[in-house]
């Protein structure tokens, strides 16, 4: 026991023991002197001198008893110095034993690799550290260094290692577990009470109890992994739900419970509370990669929200979770609109935009993009990269000339590289030039402005060179030009007007106001007066400044003054001699009334022309009847070819002196309309069933749409009748062989549609310009070419009635016209519906 008890104490602790014991020295015994004892004689010796004096009685010799009490107290003296010179060597051997012991105990502790810490109290740092690892395991050798868990162990074996302690100290409590270092060692860690002393013994591990300990600190790790875990999904914000393959609910979190407003987890497991119906997850925004299952709506805590659900599979359960998007979806809403405003706000302006993606793909191009390089749509929407379409822009050499493309193509393309905003000329091959601005788009990739400065810079140039010879142009005109300033000042002058009222350079160089000038003593009364004007007109109030105009005679001349207020308060004043111009306008006055009697002359002249050929026309129209009905006789086929010709030849002739005489009847004011209702579809009918010849000579197919509401209106239903006439004939003029002609009618408020439209050639832009004028036609190839008058009357008729007519045409598709007519008739149209009838077409 006593071995037990001491057995770590090492040399030191014996060599303190030994201090210790007390080894008593054998006692020096004096010579008696007299008849007492030395005073530093032992216990024992004191005794028996004790002894000795009692019996020196009276009586007895003193000699004798002087001898006696010597050799007692020499026996007892020498018994006592022998035992304890017995007990001495027998001590000096005990410590002997004890001492090879203790040795032997301590080669034994460090033949193994180990550190032990002992506490006498509760003080935090031990009060002694024995052992080594050297060479078994990255430990410190210092104590302060060993109590500092967090700097050599994992923060895990830190924090329990540190508990443990703290409870072995204050409470005694033995522990036993593995812990392992920061460089990845495993120790094993004990913690004992053992005769008032608490041990820690840290320790590798090897074999079968290394794989042991590796267990329970993994599994301990793992649980409290799965603490963690547990307190982290449990008071995440949303809700979080674990099932099995049966769909029946097997754990939720508290938020899980807070949404479904029960009264806690075990009476959402014991009532299989659903969060949302599972089959109402709409999966098309699903994706895989991340484990969103869809998206759903749910209701959360009584408002209705949008969630992400998200699902991660085990091998018999499934955990999901729902996130609440429900601002993302409405910010994706309005983010959405204010993208589509933005996209229509772009399509509306002229200067051309395109932004590419990250990806160098092309996300968005406004309707300016494809007006200013001709792209074909369908390919823009392929999405080509930037550099596909750099390179179709040079086969089409839409890009300036460079000397090396490919390293002018690179770059181009760097700007994806580049946060820096880019800007840059292009001239192109065509003529023109565009700024170009290319910068980094906040959504990623790049945005391109092309702005068309062609015009811009045209203007520009053109401005110079009218400034450059502005000044020589006044200086050489023949007409009088001067600014007055918003003080009436003279600002400018060109030497006309110093010529004209024959004044000194150097007194109109003084800015004279216009008050000196008005008052020059050479003025004759006419000039002082229109001088007067022109004063009010350039000093009044701004609201009352207005342009003043007029004549006035001046040393023999006639003068046309005019004072104009310019914008910028100033105000220009000019003077022209138009004595010759007077002259010349009555003479042309005196032209424009011989003109004006010459038209009146040709229209009565074609007018009577019309008539009088329409007799004999009638005529040959009849005779050629009769022979086609074989009142002569009858006729061989190749005449009653001839005879139809000529039919056909003096119908053709009367619908243009007809339409000769309409026009002249139009332009003489004398045509009234016989108003009536008319029924449109039928009308249409009719006049299509009038064209069949016409149609299936060139396999043509008509189709009729009447509107709602549009089958009637108040109007002429003879020059109706001739409208549509005249708009199938031009439609059939203009049809190729076997293409397609619709007719049809709709309502607009108050007025009504009629239109025509064909999917023939088209008409080119400058024939649209004169497509109403008379004497104008042009058709197919080889289609009968009419005399031009059909699209006049149209407009003569319509507008007749109060309405206008209106074309659309583009080449290779088509042409359509529509009249727009006053559904109440003319006079309706002049009180209210003419206003109405430009708007609506």
């Amino acid at each position: 026991m006593y071995l037990r008890q001491w057995g770590g104490i090492g040399r030191q602790g014996l060599k303190a023991w030994q201090q210790r014991v007390r080894i008593l020295p054998l006692p020096s015994w004096p010579l008696l002197a007299g008849a007492g004892l030395a005073a530093d004689a032992s216990p024992v010796s004191a005794a028996v001198l004790q002894d000795i004096q009692s019996l020196n009685q009276p009586g007895l010799l003193p000699g004798l008893g002087i001898a006696v009490l010597f050799g007692i107290g020499l026996i007892a003296s020498l018994r006592r110095t022998f035992r304890l010179k017995r007990e001495a060597a027998e001590t000096q051997k005990s410590l002997r034993d004890l001492e090879q012991y203790l040795n032997e105990a301590e080669s034994a502790v460090k033949s193994e690799p180990h550190v032990l810490l002992t506490w006498r109290d509760r003080s935090e740092n031990p009060a002694r550290m024995a052992g080594s690892m050297h060479g078994a395991a990255h430990v410190p050798t210092d104590i302060a260094d060993f109590m500092d868990f967090p700097a050599w162990l994992e923060p895990d074996s830190a924090s329990v290692i540190r508990d443990a302690l703290s409870r072995l100290i204050d409470h005694g409590e033995p522990f036993n577990f593995g812990i392992k270092t920061s460089d990845g060692d495993l120790l094993d860690a004990d913690g004992r009470t053992a005769g008032g002393l608490a041990a820690l013994r840290v320790r590798p591990l090897a074999g079968e109890r290394r794989q042991v300990t590796e267990l329970t600190y993994d599994a301990r790790k793992l649980a409290k992994q799965v603490e963690r875990l547990s307190a982290v999904l449990d008071g995440a914000p949303f809700p979080i739900w674990i099932k099995d393959r049966d769909n029946t609910l097997q754990w939720v979190n508290q938020s899980y419970v807070r949404a479904t407003e029960a009264s806690g987890i075990e009476d959402v497991l014991r009532n299989s509370i659903r969060l949302l119906n599972e089959e109402e997850i709409n999966a098309a925004e699903a994706d895989p990669a991340s484990g969103l299952v869809g998206r759903a709506n749910a209701v959360l805590n009584g408002s209705m929200r949008a969630l992400d659900i998200y699902e991660t599979k085990q091998n018999t359960t499934s955990s999901r979770f729902a996130i609440d998007v429900t601002d993302v979806e409405l910010a994706e809403k309005e983010l959405e609109r204010h993208i589509n405003a933005h996209a229509s706000t772009l399509n509306r302006i002229d200067t051309a935009i395109a932004i590419f993606g990250p990806d160098q793909r092309l996300r968005f191009y406004n309707n300016a993009y494809i007006k200013l390089w001709a792209f074909d749509e369908a390919w823009l929407n392929s999405k080509p990269s930037d550099g596909e379409i750099l390179d179709a822009l040079r086969a089409r050499r839409h890009l300036p000339e460079q000397v090396n493309y490919r390293e002018w193509r690179d770059k181009q393309l760097s700007i994806y590289t580049n946060l820096e905003p880019q800007e840059a000329f292009w001239y192109l091959p065509d003529g023109r030039s565009l700024r170009v601005v290319a910068e980094q788009h906040p959504f990623g990739g790049i945005s391109y402005i092309y702005d068309n400065l062609t015009k811009e810079f045209q203007l520009e140039s053109r401005y110079n060179e009218l400034f450059g010879v502005q000044r020589e142009t006044l200086d050489n005109l023949a007409e009088a030009v001067s600014l007055f300033g918003p003080d009436g000042r003279l600002k400018l002058f060109n030497p006309a007007f110093a010529k004209f009222w024959a004044l000194a350079g150097q007194f109109l160089g003084d800015q004279p106001h216009i008050d000196i000038i008005a008052q020059i003593p050479t003025l004759g009364p006419d000039s002082r007066s229109a001088w007067q004007d022109i004063r009010y007109a350039v000093t009044g109030l701004a609201e009352n400044r207005k342009v003043v105009d007029g004549r006035l005679l001046h040393a023999g001349f006639v003068l046309r003054y005019r004072a104009v207020p310019l914008p910028d308060g100033n105000s220009l004043v000019t003077f022209a001699d138009v004595s010759d111009a007077a002259k010349a306008e009555q003479a042309l006055r005196d032209r424009a009334d011989a003109l004006e009697a010459a038209d009146r002359l040709k229209t009565s002249f074609l007018a009577n022309v019309s008539y009088e050929i329409r007799t004999p026309l009638t005529s040959i129209g009849g005779f050629a009847e009769s022979l086609e009905y074989g009142l002569a006789g009858p006729m061989t086929q190749k005449q009653k070819e001839y005879v139809q010709n000529i039919r056909a030849s003096s119908d053709d002739l009367k619908a243009i002196l007809d339409g000769i005489i309409d026009l002249s009847t139009i332009d003489a004011g004398a045509m009234e309309l016989k108003l009536e209702t008319v029924d449109v579809a039928l009308l249409m009918e009719e006049v299509a069933e009038r064209a069949a010849m016409q149609l299936s000579k060139r396999q043509l197919s008509v189709s009729i749409e009447i509107g709602d509401e549009a089958s009637n209106l108040i109007a002429d239903n003879r020059r109706i009748e001739q409208i549509l006439s005249h708009l199938l004939s031009n439609a059939v003029g203009f049809s190729p062989q076997g293409g397609s002609i619709r007719m049809g009618a709709r309502r607009a408020r108050n007025l009504i549609q009629l239109w025509v439209a064909d999917n023939g050639q088209g008409m080119d832009p400058e024939f649209q310009k004169k497509a109403f004028e008379r004497f104008q036609s042009r058709p197919l190839p080889g289609s009968h070419r009419g005399p031009g008058l059909g699209l006049a009357l149209v407009k003569s008729f319509t507008e007749l009635h109060g309405g206008e007519v209106t074309l659309v045409s583009e080449l290779e598709k088509g042409t359509t016209v529509v009249c727009t007519l006053p559904i109440n008739g003319p006079a309706k149209a002049r009180t209210s519906g003419q206003s109405a009838a430009s708007k609506a077409a």
